[in-house]
């Protein structure tokens, strides 16, 4: 996003918005630091079940800031490079998430993602108490892996998009739908508009490719504030990792906050 364009995007949110929702958080990696006043880099694992397959879980080395772009890297299966991962050194991804807590609102990223089917680029807001109380979004790619497909016909043409209230199967509902090509060189646009619902809104999570609607979920929307996050990482539901090293690139973030009754901040 360009000066003209953030110009435009103030102006816009003083005309047609409340003052509480003109708090817009954008970023567009123009230092050559990762800002930590509002950004937090994770070093962990998570989801990894070892019956299924192993992974190296994400660490600070594999995201930062270079020419105007956010980077996250990607260590496939033939890595044999010097960055330590979780337990294992190949299938190690970066991931941050923003300090702040967002709940319903406008999450925009103008991104390439890794083109490889054996890395998850995603972007998703995250908020956990318990497996009951799970607030979660995902957009995530390659899809074309969930029921009754498998691991082995993953597709970068294709993404999964969740929602989730809980991680019990009545929770949660993931749509894998085809997208296109998402890995011609050219960024695209993610978005996804959460609406937590109140005052004549339905709650729902409305998915975008390129300013398209791809899908709206009506089940299984949440409400709770929650940290967004940027990474890769290396479930057992994608394809083979068979590469060395590979990138995801990030021009812009952008959330505007709706603010809306139903948040639970």
């Amino acid at each position: 996003m360009n000066f003209k364009q953030l110009f435009f995007t103030v102006i816009t949110c003083f005309l047609f918005y409340t003052p509480a929702q003109c708090q817009v958080f954008f970023d567009d990696f123009k230092s050559s630091y990762i800002d930590s006043a509002i950004w937090y880099k994770h070093d962990a694992k998570w989801g990894e079940n070892p019956k299924k397959g192993t992974h190296g879980g994400v660490v600070p080395a594999n995201i930062y800031a270079r020419k105007g772009n956010l980077v996250v890297r990607a260590l496939g299966d033939n890595y044999k490079g010097s960055i330590q991962g979780h337990g294992q050194n190949t299938k190690v991804g970066g991931a941050m998430r923003t300090v702040k807590m967002y709940a319903s609102g406008s999450y925009e990223v103008r991104a390439k993602i890794c083109p490889q089917v054996g890395a998850l680029s995603a972007f998703w807001s995250f908020y956990y108490e318990n497996d009951s109380y799970n607030h979660e979004i995902d957009f995530e790619f390659p899809g074309h892996n969930q029921p009754p497909n498998n691991p082995d016909s993953t597709n970068l043409t294709w993404g999964l998009m969740t929602n989730w209230t809980g991680v019990a199967e009545n929770q949660y509902k993931t749509t894998d739908a085809y997208f296109g090509n998402q890995t011609d060189g050219q960024y695209h646009l993610y978005r996804y508009e959460w609406h937590t619902g109140g005052n004549g809104q339905t709650p729902r999570v409305e998915y975008y490719y390129d300013n398209k609607l791809l899908h709206t979920a009506y089940e299984h929307v949440p409400f709770h504030a929650a940290n967004f996050t940027i990474g890769i990482w290396f479930p057992n539901w994608i394809g083979k990792a068979n590469f060395d090293t590979d990138y995801m690139y990030v021009d812009w973030v952008k959330i505007t906050p709706f603010n809306e009754p139903n948040d639970v901040k």
